[in-house]
């Protein structure tokens, strides 16, 4: 008999790290088969009927009473018959990912608290919120996005500017060269950060772009998902931070040389832009999470 099932089983992902995955389950079963078979049996019952004619006389009554005895004999019958069928089960990415995340609640290995002053290195844990972008890429990428707008909107220079309006374009080419350039920089391993932000803390999450559903990161912004991953870092109060530029050649710089280079971006001109705030650490309470899956 089928159990119940529950909406959490019921998922739907936008990310899914599918090595991890296969590799847990093939730990928790001692390897195990994305295909299965099932043999069932079927009894197939048919009814038989057999009619015969019975003629039953005698020489003497034939001769004296001129009567035939005749009859019919019926007989019923049931025939059954087995049938033996067998059926392929085959797995899909998401049903294995399914059946890892009941395996782990059923096992007490989830925690779903959400509070990183009792997380432990190591731990499975299951989030849900607001995913939002590495606010460094995304003060970058919105900084690239201002540029273009100004550019499809700004009237064609009068014939004696033309000459100032081409260096100005020039120079606005090559600052967002640079910033192109920092932006890949943030990406170089393959990996993005999101954030994931509530009152008991901040989570950053380590993606691995490769796993994107339709390689499409905006997906994945602006609603609410579950995250199912595992523990490798925690800040559990404020002394201590997450370094959004840890992943990069940055990171070896001092705050004091980092001040110096984001100073420029922080200028009034750019005060009347809806940009986010920039920022290059997460302070505590905080932890970095490997996800194995972001879902609805």
């Amino acid at each position: 008999m089928r159990t119940k099932l529950s909406h959490t089983q019921l998922m739907i992902p936008v990310y899914i790290n599918e090595k991890i995955v296969l590799d847990m389950l093939a730990i928790i079963e001692d390897g195990f088969s994305m295909v299965s078979q099932v043999n069932s049996s079927e009894q197939k019952e048919s009814t038989t009927d057999q009619t015969g004619n019975v003629n039953a006389s005698t020489s003497l009554l034939n001769k004296l009473l001129k009567i035939d005895l005749k009859g019919e004999i019926s007989r019923t019958g049931n025939i059954e018959e087995s049938e033996n069928i067998s059926r392929e089960k085959v797995h899909t990415n998401v049903s294995l990912l399914s059946k890892f995340r009941t395996t782990l609640d059923a096992e007490k290995l989830l925690d779903t608290s959400s509070d990183i002053s009792n997380m432990q290195i190591g731990s499975f844990i299951e989030l849900e919120g607001e995913l939002q972008k590495n606010p460094l890429i995304d003060y970058m990428e919105k900084i690239i996005d201002m540029f273009r707008m100004v550019d499809i909107f700004s009237d064609e220079p009068e014939l004696g500017n033309k000459k100032n309006a081409a260096l100005q374009k020039k120079e606005e080419n090559k600052i967002i060269k640079q910033i192109k350039d920092f932006s890949s920089e943030l990406k170089n391993s393959g990996t993005v950060d999101f954030i994931l932000s509530s009152s008991k803390g901040t989570v950053v999450l380590s993606v691995q772009e490769q796993y994107l559903a339709n390689d499409n990161i905006s997906e994945i912004l602006g609603g609410r998902f579950k995250v199912l991953g595992k523990v490798i870092a925690i800040c559990k109060d404020n002394s201590a931070s997450i370094d959004l530029l840890r992943k990069t050649t940055l990171s070896i710089l001092t705050d004091e040389i980092l001040e110096d280079i984001f100073g420029g971006f922080k200028n009034e001109d750019l005060q009347q832009f809806n940009l986010p705030e920039l920022v290059t650490k997460i302070n505590g309470p905080a932890m970095i999470v490997i996800p194995i899956a972001i879902y609805a």
